[in-house]
Parts: structure tokens; sequence; C-alpha cells
């Protein structure tokens, strides 16, 4: 059976499914019969030959409409695909459209905020004019204005602007963040005067509409009554009903100044400045440095006693014996100092260094008490440079001193009556570290702390050397100091306001003494910022350095010392200022109708009690931190209280400021004191106990 037959009869079977056999098995006994008819019946054979083509054309044709079919199917899919891609690239176009559009509209806003930018500089320069124009201000509050609006908001204003006058209640601020006094002002009914000084001529005065912008023009000046600078003001240039933000001659407010008039003023009254006030000397004045030389010794003869009795086991009243543990940290030396200062390798020191100590202690406490001379344990002449070198071993190297056992009962007894007198005594420590300022910079510029005699001696006559408290209060092992805020608002009869909230600023890193950097010891915000918070530092501490007083408190709490705050540091803090402000008062140029904002700056001693370090005159109120944010706006709305509300009505509410000090009595002018030559009565020098 050839090929085309099998074909044929696939063919058939294909299109034939009901025939009951399979489609193989017919068409082979199909075939077999058909060769038996055709070798017994040729013509039979011719006869179904014909119809088996009529039938194999059948199928060719059947074959072709199934093929169609399948073209056809072919076809259709096609144009599916070619409508899915004609839809696509509509989609495609859509897109680009919407692309087109956006673009168009931010063309548009383009095109139309320039036209605002040009609008508003033409209303810049036609500013001058006298006619009236719509005030410059957003575009959807553009669409709310007409022309009777702003003419009725410009009437308000100009009889707001009259009334204000008429009341005295114009002000002038060069302040670039002044929106907390404006405010507050503002919501008082006061106007601000636009002007570059305060007395800007005689031809006009600008007043500008803080709402709505709109600008009133006065034909003639009108002096502000309140005037607000950072500035110096000839106060000449004032009538007297002006109010300003301005002091002439506070001398307390300069390092070197503090340190002058709490020195003079010792001498004329009964406080002493040294139980609130570190040691302090000026290296201008011809003698300050050799009192100093001479507090220098002082104060390592003391820190010589004290190493006697802390090696010894031995302590002061009121102190707690250390273990062996902190001796060891206490005694270790650093040895990066060693080498800078290069005093030579440790050695042993002979016991004659502890009766140097002892003959110059006694000395000093005969110059604080006036002692009978018996009891002075040797006189006589005191080698210094001997006496310091030998105190570097000691205290730089960890030298040890022979038999100091035998001395310990003596170091003892002198240090508890030096402790009567001398109020210091404790904060003084046994490293002689003191911090040399320069007298004219501010923010901790230039500040370094320093123990080497001969380091300190070397500066020239624009530094302020002051003693380092040694022992400070720390907060999770760091230092820290506080900033506290007060107002004066009158020199005769002297009015003294003490704000009740403040701040702490912590220092970057752990308190150490084996180091003597700047950013460990020196606490100002604006050092402290520009460096990197230690890793070893203690989680609680804040990662801005900076504490509002209340969480100081909540610490106090935590460590059982709540009362101190109230019984110790806020009593410390105001006997400092008041006492200062009194010595001050008698050089400063007096003047009605003034006031200003004053930044005092304390630290604390391990018992609590306060030590202020400066006086900040206009000090930074800039609200760099959260925690400034939540005290200054609160502080200058109290402030404009006082200074304005307070004049009108005495019983108004001042918020968190306290009258702490009013002159009472004052019938005049005071009587100025002369200044006195003689260093100061309580730290006399002691040049004759030594020899260079």
């Amino acid at each position: 059976m050839n090929t085309l037959t099998k074909r044929l009869w696939k063919c058939i079977s294909y299109c034939f499914p009901f025939r009951k056999k399979k489609p193989n098995d017919n068409a082979v006994e199909e075939i077999e019969i058909k060769q038996e008819s055709l070798e017994k019946q040729p013509i039979e054979a011719n006869s179904e030959r014909e119809t088996s083509y009529e039938v194999n054309s059948e199928r060719e044709t059947t074959i072709e409409a199934n093929s169609e079919r399948e073209t056809s199917y072919e076809v259709n899919s096609e144009r599916e695909t070619t409508i899915e891609a004609n839809s696509e690239i509509e989609t495609s176009y859509e897109v680009n459209s919407e692309r087109e559009t956006t673009v168009e509209a931010k063309r548009k806003r383009e095109t139309t905020t320039k036209a605002h930018r040009k609008r508003k500089a033409a209303n810049k320069s036609n500013s001058t004019r006298k006619t009236a124009k719509k005030p410059n201000v957003s575009p959807e509050r553009d669409k709310l204005y007409c022309d009777e609006c702003v003419s009725r908001q410009k009437r308000c204003f100009e009889d707001q602007v009259k009334t204000s006058i008429a009341k005295k209640k114009v002000f002038w601020t060069d302040f670039k963040r002044s929106n907390d006094f404006e405010r507050g002002l503002l919501s008082r009914g006061w106007v601000k005067k636009i002007a570059p000084t305060f007395n800007a001529g005689p031809k006009k005065t600008v007043f500008r509409d803080p709402t709505y912008g709109h600008k009133i023009i006065s034909r003639y000046d009108i002096q502000p009554n309140l005037i607000l600078t950072r500035k110096r003001v000839e106060l000449h240039l004032l009538k007297e009903d002006q109010i300003t933000n301005h002091f002439c001659r506070v001398h307390a407010t300069s390092k070197s100044g503090l340190c002058k008039v709490l020195r003079q003023w010792c001498l004329s009254c009964d406080a002493n400045p040294h139980t609130f006030f570190p040691r302090c000397y000026m290296f201008s004045k011809i003698n300050e440095k050799q009192a100093f030389i001479d507090d220098f010794t002082m104060t390592a003869a003391c820190g010589i006693l004290k190493w006697v009795l802390r090696t010894n086991g031995k302590s002061l009243q009121d102190e707690v014996i250390p273990s062996r543990k902190e001796k060891e940290e206490k005694t270790a030396i650093c040895m990066s100092d060693a080498k800078i200062n290069n005093h030579g390798p440790a050695r042993i020191v002979p016991e004659d260094i502890i009766v140097t100590a002892l003959v110059v202690c006694q000395f000093h406490l005969y110059d604080l008490t006036h002692e009978d001379e018996d009891d002075i344990i040797c006189a006589g002449i005191v080698d210094r440079k001997h006496f310091i070198s030998d105190y570097y071993q000691v205290m730089h190297h960890g030298a040890h001193i022979q038999n100091s056992d035998k001395y310990v009962d003596y170091c003892h007894q002198l240090l508890c009556k030096l402790r009567r007198v001398n109020p210091q005594l404790d904060i003084d420590g046994e490293k002689n570290i003191w911090i040399s300022k320069p007298r004219n910079l501010s923010r901790g510029r230039g500040i370094r702390c320093r123990n080497d005699l001969k380091d300190i001696c070397s500066l020239g006559r624009e530094w302020v050397v002051e003693k380092y408290i040694e022992r400070p209060l720390l907060v999770y092992g760091t230092k820290f100091d506080l900033r506290q805020h007060f107002l004066i608002t009158d020199w005769y009869p002297l009015t003294i306001w003490f704000y009740k909230h403040s701040f702490l600023r912590f220092s970057s890193q752990p308190f150490t003494l084996e180091s003597l950097d700047t950013a460990t010891h020196v606490c100002n915000y604006a050092i402290q910022k520009k460096l990197k918070n230690a890793p070893n530092r203690h989680p609680n501490l804040p990662e801005e350095n900076m504490w509002h007083s209340d969480e100081f408190k909540e610490y106090l709490c935590t460590i059982g010392k709540e009362q101190v705050w109230d019984s110790i540091i806020i009593p410390g803090m105001k006997k400092a200022l008041i006492h200062t402000m009194k010595a001050t008062r008698e050089n400063v140029k007096y003047r009605k109708n003034s006031f200003d904002l004053f930044g005092s700056d304390f630290l604390f001693g391990e018992n609590f009690q306060p030590w202020l370090l400066e006086i900040q005159y206009k000090p930074g109120i800039t609200k760099d931190t959260s925690v400034m944010w939540k005290i200054v706006p609160p502080m200058v709305e109290d402030m404009l209280r006082v200074v304005i509300d307070y004049k009108d009505d005495p019983n108004c509410n001042v918020g968190g400021f306290e009258l702490i000090y009013k002159q009472a009595n004052y019938t005049g002018n005071v009587s100025r004191s002369a200044p006195n030559t003689r260093t100061d009565a309580r730290h006399p020098g002691l040049g004759s106990y030594f020899t260079s």
C-alpha cells in the first residue's frame, strides 16, 4: 500500500469520526478488499477508482478548507496583535500628552512666579508713593483682597499708629532675631519704627503693618520710646523718657573688671568675696604677678599637707576616706604632662618638703587670723625654687615622701585651722591647677588650664589667672556649669530681678585631672558644640550637652539631695549676685529708664556650694537647642512684663522673675570710695617669706 493511499485514508478517518472501528484498521481492510476485487473484476475497479478520485477530490477540498480556516485563524491572531499594538501606541500617546501638559503647567507656574517677583520688586520701588497699593501677600490670599478691604485695613493701621504715638508706644530694634521681643510688644499695642538707627533723621518715619505689610510714612521724625539694641548707645543722644537696654561702665562684666571691683569692694564692707568667687589675679598690674607666685606656692604647700593625709588614710572633718582604688587614681600621673613639663624622672623626696609646707601654711594662717607668733612651727627663709621642684616630683611624677607618717597629726591640725578661715581650701585640691583667660575675649576662646608656674608666669599683660576648682560637683562623672540670668532695672536704688529657670552646660568628655584638655574642663557651649561626645560617656547625659534646671532638680531627687536646690544652690547664687552688683554700682554711669539682661556662670563644689565664674553683659539667647527653646520665649515675655507692665501696675504678674533685692532708704547719690592699692586683705602677699 503506497504512501498516497495511507494519507487519503487518514483524511477520510479524520473527516468521518462516526465510524465504530479505528481509522487505521478500516483503511487496511478496505484496501485489501479493493485489491481482491480489482483482481477479479477490473471493470468494477475502474468505476471504484473513479469514485475514489471523486472522494479524493472531496477530501482535498476539505483539506483546503481546513488550511483556509487555519490561515483565517492566523490572520485573526495577527489582527489582534496589531490591535493590541495600536492600543499600546495610543496609551503611549496619552502618557506623552499628559507629560506635555505637566511640563506646560510647570512653565506656567514659573512664569507666574516670575511675574509675582517682578510685581513684588515694582511694589518695593514704588513704596515711596502716596497712593495706596495692594499689600504683598501670597497668591491665595491675594484673591480675597479687594480695594475696599485694602483701604479699610490701611485705615485701621493708621489709627493704630496714631494711638500708639499718642500713648508713647513706639519701639525700635536692631536685633536680627527679635521675633520674641516684637511679638510681645505688638501684642501690647506697640508699633515698630523702620529705620537703620533709632534717630535716622528729621525727614520721615516709616511704620509697617506686620500682618498685611502696609507701610505708613510720617512726614516728620518720630523718636522711639523703647530702644532694644546690642550695640553701644550714646546716652547723651537719648531723652529722659526714652527706655533702652543699655548701661555704661559695668566693669563686672569683664574678667579683669570682676576681679578688680570685688577686691576693692571687700575693703569697704564686711562681706568676703572669697566665699563665692575664686581667687583671681590680673597680670596687667605690676604687683599682681608676684602675688600670684606667692599664692601658687601657698597652694602647693597645702597640697603637700593634703597628700600626707590622703596617703596615710587620714581625712579632714566631713570628708570620706578614699578607697585604695581612688588613691591609686588620684596619685597616678599623666606621663604626657611629665614629658611636656620635663621635671625629670621620679625619685624619693626627703621629708624636708613637709616641714617647708608646714612653715608656709603656718605663716599664711597667721596673716589670716593674726594669731600669736608662738604658734608658728618654725620661722626662716624658704627656698621657693627647690620647694616647687620637689612638689612637681610628688604631684606630677608620683614620687614618695620619706617618713610622711610622722607628720600626719601636724598636717591635720593645721589644715583644720586653715579650713575655718579659708573658704576655698576644699576646692584647691592637690594638683595646683589654674585657669588662664584672655582679658578681652568671650565664649571660651583662649581659655586653658595650667599647672606649671613657669608656664603661667610667661603670660603677658592681657591675661587673667583664676584658681581652678579641682573638686567640682559632677553629674554622671562629667563636669558642668550653670547659666543663670538676672535683670537690673535700676542702679539707684539698686533693683535686681532673678529668673527662676536656668540651664546646665555639660562637657563632652568625662572629668579627669590627669588631662588638662579644654574639651574636658571648659563647658562653654560655643566650644562644646564643635566637639564630639566621648563614646564612654554615661547614656543619661544629653546629646546636645544641655539640661534645663528642672532636669537637674530631678537628678538631685534621684541621688537623695532634692533639698539642696532651695537650701544651698539658689540662696548661694542670689547672695553672689547681690554682692557683685553692689560692688559694681560704684562705677556705673547712671541713667534713669535703663535696663538690661545679664548672664552669670556658676560652678558647684562637691558640697553643692555655688562659685561665680563670670558675668556676661547682653548674653546670647539664640535658640540653638531644645532647652533654649523652652527658656528664651517665656523669659523674653516675662522681661517685658517687668520693664513695661510693672511700671503701670506693681501688682501685675511678672512671670518667672523674682525681685531679690531693692535698695531701701535710698536718699541720693552714694559717695564713691577711692581705690586702694593694697593687695587683697584676705590673701596678702607672701613675698617676705620666700627667696627666689
